[in-house]
């Protein structure tokens, strides 16, 4: 991979990263333990969920190492006990592709949802007038001093 490939390539995961939160950070830390999925992240309330398996509010030496091995496991896809980097990326890439498969459903099933709320007359069609209506609403709930204009001075950051 070339230098401006691979900056092209960190650029593009590093927004992933960013729009979609922790749960596409690459830190090598999340780890599933059993049947319980946990968090990513470097925080310690991440460390915590991550490595506390007996759910005492603590992490012991022995619990982080078994966790670390368990995630080390994860990587190694052939099993040779070596974890080279296309097992480190491609053990990523799946991961990345499950949260952006999960996610993309998600959103679409919130489209569903969004257009039924704007086609208020159930014809399976959004007029403009429909539209329009929604968009309106939106406005003037930002609107908060009644002005026709929307600046600094009203009072609302969300619609």
């Amino acid at each position: 991979m070339t230098t401006k490939t691979t900056k092209a390539a960190l650029a593009a995961l590093t927004a992933l990263a960013a729009l979609s939160g922790p749960a596409l950070a690459q830190d090598g830390d999340s780890v599933t333990i059993g049947t319980r999925a946990t968090a990513s992240g470097h925080s310690k309330t991440s460390f915590l969920e991550t490595y506390d398996t007996n759910g005492d509010g603590k992490v012991s030496l022995a619990e982080f190492t078994a966790g670390r091995e368990a995630k080390y496991k994860s990587f190694d896809l052939d099993g040779d006990g070596q974890v080279s980097e296309a097992e480190y990326v491609e053990e990523y890439r799946a991961r990345l592709d499950a949260e952006l498969a999960r996610r993309r459903s998600l959103q679409i099933r919130q489209t569903y949802v969004r257009y039924g709320v704007l086609d208020t007359d159930h014809d399976q069609n959004m007029s403009l007038a429909e539209f329009q209506e929604s968009g309106s609403r939106m406005f003037k709930r930002l609107d908060t001093n009644g002005d026709g204009v929307i600046d600094e001075k009203d009072t609302s950051d969300h619609y």
